[in-house]
């Protein structure tokens, strides 16, 4: 063979092509009564969470808008409430029950905040591994 492997060649980023890879692992909240945001005084119920941010159902698709900055968002996670979190609007989509979700990524978070919001979310994930019967070890 005198040509070489495609394997070998050198392939360029494509810059068009969106950043689709999730880089933390979104976990369903059952419960939307014990997960709740608070943005701007008014409440929404969380559909998942993961370590960078929530998903939220929506009402009303004009309440937000895409690349929007919430200030002094408040969450609630069972028992805890995580005050003073900004966050921006990523976007809207609707689930397979025909609801209007919309994503929001939070911003400028203190390291204590991060931290105990990550170790919240990974144990809500272990919970949700457990139940599904699912094992790693």
């Amino acid at each position: 063979m005198n040509t070489q492997s495609i394997e070998f060649d050198n392939i360029e980023e494509d810059s068009s092509l969106p950043d689709v890879v999730r880089k933390s692992f979104r976990v369903p909240v059952e419960d939307s009564k014990k997960v709740w945001v608070v943005i701007h005084n008014r409440r929404y119920p969380v559909r998942d969470i993961c370590l960078g941010g929530i998903g939220i159902i929506l009402e009303d698709n004009t309440v937000f808008a895409i690349e929007q900055t919430l200030k002094n968002c408040e969450l609630y996670i069972y028992n805890t409430s995580i005050k003073d979190l900004n966050g921006r609007v990523i976007h809207f989509s609707s689930n397979l029950e025909k609801e209007l979700q919309c994503g929001i990524q939070w911003i400028d978070m203190k390291e204590s905040t991060a931290s105990q919001i990550s170790k919240i979310v990974l144990k809500m994930k272990e919970q949700l591994l457990k139940d599904d019967g699912i094992s790693f070890g």
